[in-house]
Order: C-alpha cells, then sequence, then structure tokens
C-alpha cells in the first residue's frame, strides 16, 4: 500500500474524501476527466477506490460538485481584478469562505443549492453537474492550484448566491453539462467526454456570429477555441465535424451562406493556418516581454504615476520592434484585454499616445482600406 507521506496528491485526496467531498481523477496538466464520472455525481466513491485513483502522482484532483459532496457549490472568477472588485462589496464573506487561486483568478467555495453551470458576466457559478479542480492540481497552463482561505470547520458556508452578490448579469445558464458524461457512443460523445461538453459548449456559444457578414472570421475563431484545448490540439479536424454542425445549425439566424458544406469547407481551411493557439500567440508573448523589460524613459517622464499606462507604451515599443519598418496592428478592445482596462480607457490612451508624440496612426481599424477592426500605428518615440 502506498504511504501517504510519500504521495502528497494522495493523502490530499484522502482528506478531501474524509471531509464528505467526492473527488474524482483527472490526468495530471489536464481539467477533463477520463474516467465515467456520472454515476459520482450521485453517489461518493469509497476511500479504497480514491487510494487506487491517487496512488501515482500523475492525476489532479478534482471535487464534484452538489449534494454528493454535501451542496458544495462554488465561484468561479475569470480574474483577480474581478474577485477583488466583489471582495471589495463582500468583505466578511471573502475574509472567511475556503478560496483557491487558479490559473487566471479564484474559486470560491460555499454551500448552496446551484443547479448547473451559470455563466455571468465575469466567471461562472458552479453547482450540481459540474466539478472544480483542487490544489494541489496542475492546469494545463502550468499553474499549481492552491488554497488561500483553506476550508475549516465553520467556514464553509450555507449561503444565497443571490445575497451573496454571485450572479451579476447573467448572460447563459447550462444545466448539467460541463463536461458531464454522455452513454451514447457517438463521434461528439467520445470528444465530450475527453475534453468535456461545457468546454465545447463554451467554444460554441463564444464564437456565434452577432451581426450578418462575420461568418468566416467567427469560424476562423471556432478552430482557434477549439485548438487551444488540449485534447485537441493535434487533432485531424474531420473529427470534429458534428461540433461545426452544431454551431452551423445555431449560426444560422445570423448568416447569409446556409449551406453547412460552406462552413465545413472553411473550417477545414482554418485549422492547418492556426500556428498558435489562444495564449501562445505572439501578441501574448509580445506583452509578457513588454511587462519585463524596463518602460520607455518618455513613459516614465510622462506618466510616472500610470503603472498600466507605462505597459501600454511599451508594449507599442516591443510591437514595433517586432514589426521592423512596417507599422503594427493593436486594437482597442485587445489593448483593454490585455491591461484589464475597459476600451472606453483604452481608446483614450490612444488618443494621449498620438497627441504626446509616441504613436502615429498610419490606419484607422474598419475602413475599406483596413478592414480590420484593429488600427495600425506606428511607434515614433525613440
Amino acid at each position: 500500500m502506498v504511504k501517504t507521506d510519500e504521495n502528497p496528491l494522495l493523502k490530499e485526496a484522502l482528506e478531501y474524501h474524509r471531509r464528505g467531498w467526492c473527488v474524482i481523477p483527472i490526468p495530471q496538466g489536464k481539467k477533463a476527466a477520463r474516467i465515467r464520472w456520472k454515476r459520482y455525481q450521485a453517489e461518493r466513491a469509497t476511500g479504497e477506490q480514491v487510494r487506487k485513483w491517487f496512488a501515482g502522482n500523475n492525476r489532479n484532483i478534482a471535487v464534484v460538485l452538489g449534494g454528493v459532496s454535501g451542496g458544495l457549490a462554488c465561484r468561479d472568477f475569470d480574474t483577480m481584478a474581478e474577485y477583488e472588485r466583489w471582495a471589495k462589496s463582500y468583505p466578511e464573506l471573502a475574509r472567511v469562505l475556503p478560496t483557491v487561486r487558479t490559473a487566471k483568478g479564484l474559486h470560491v467555495y460555499f454551500k448552496g443549492d446551484v443547479q448547473g453551470i451559470k455563466r455571468t458576466s465575469n466567471g461562472e457559478l458552479r453547482g450540481a453537474g459540474g466539478y472544480c479542480l483542487l490544489p494541489p492540481s496542475l492546469h494545463p497552463s502550468g499553474v499549481i492550484y492552491e488554497w488561500l482561505n483553506l476550508p475549516l470547520n465553520g467556514n464553509l458556508l450555507e449561503i444565497d448566491p443571490q445575497i451573496a452578490g454571485f450572479l451579476p448579469n447573467v448572460t447563459e445558464h447550462t444545466e448539467y453539462t460541463e463536461k458531464t458524461e454522455h452513454t451514447e457512443h457517438t463521434e461528439q460523445s467520445e470528444q465530450s467526454e475527453a475534453i468535456g461538453e461545457g468546454e465545447v459548449e463554451k467554444a460554441i456559444v463564444e464564437t456565434l456570429p452577432r451581426e450578418f457578414g462575420t461568418r468566416n472570421r467567427k469560424v476562423f475563431e471556432l478552430a482557434r477555441v477549439l485548438k487551444t484545448l488540449p485534447q485537441f490540439a493535434d487533432a485531424d479536424p474531420r473529427q470534429l465535424r458534428d461540433i461545426v454542425r452544431s454551431w452551423h445549425k445555431r449560426a444560422l439566424p445570423k448568416i447569409r451562406t446556409k449551406e453547412f458544406e460552406e462552413t465545413w469547407i472553411d473550417f477545414l481551411k482554418a485549422w492547418p493556418r492556426l500556428k498558435y493557439t489562444i495564449g501562445k500567440e505572439p501578441m501574448a508573448q509580445i506583452f509578457e516581454k513588454a511587462i519585463q523589460l524596463e518602460s520607455p524613459e518618455i513613459a516614465v517622464k510622462k506618466y510616472p504615476g500610470n503603472a498600466k499606462l507605462k505597459i501600454l507604451v511599451s508594449l507599442c515599443r516591443e510591437l514595433q520592434r517586432a514589426a521592423g519598418d512596417s507599422p503594427f496592428f493593436l486594437s482597442v478592445r485587445t489593448a483593454a484585454k490585455l491591461l484589464d482596462i475597459s476600451p472606453l480607457t483604452a481608446g483614450r490612451w490612444f488618443f494621449l499616445l498620438e497627441n504626446d508624440g509616441i504613436l502615429t496612426v498610419v490606419c484607422k481599424g474598419g475602413t475599406a482600406e483596413n478592414p480590420r477592426k484593429a488600427t495600425r500605428f506606428r511607434y515614433i518615440a525613440n
């Protein structure tokens, strides 16, 4: 028998089990279950089964939410900034509720009657029908989950998520879909077992066209989001036909080209063109470099008290270096997302950088000459 002091992962899994939580194994560095776990939405595994699952160190730990874990629910905040805004309004709850640092934001645990997955404007509220990774699991990005507030006797409170401020601007309600298991062994259900139906659903919803004339671009975005998922990174695109068909069916009200074959052809052409997946594209790499390097002298002089504005100047400098003698592209929305500011603020800052002689606009975005939404700039501060 494996000793728990020789296997920290097993020790943690058994501790969660003793707490009354239903835990299941996830491949290390992954987020999707590889076991049939539908039964564990209704009954907990035995301690012996938990020992077998986590006998090795190449596993992540997930907790199945809902009644099987004593009514456990989780508020998933997409970013630290979103969590901090909530914590400022609910300091008493933020101080005591069990909280986990994730790859991008935080998971806050509580007890409550939550069914399925509710998508909000700044994350998700997860309950019965879903699960969450627990420390010390390894996120696909390489980040290790860690407790900021440990689950202790007395701090796992039973609360109303509405009263606790966990449901601002609900945009989507998906019950029992996140990584849930299907018994039909169709091609798509096999895919859903591997990566989680919730992630496929999210990819479809986030890339649906909102206006006519964007079908081709949105198909490319769908391919890009799917290829970002680890299990699809090296997939043959022909295996994803059912997913693309589902996307096409739901996109029909907003597209003029109704034939599925046209959408399928565009998807097949897009897949091999995707050299960079989300989070690995040059913009993300350049932004990381811009943060690490010393800010340009002009930014330090003109904006000494504005750290994010200095980062924007540094980003523009690095984008220009990457572009060489050519102008570089940068949209208001991209800058806003990278800096965690509003698009309005990003637009005003671009205006400021132009007037301070740091940037010059070569071609505005969204024009006949430059149909891309991103504007072409040239960094001229040097």
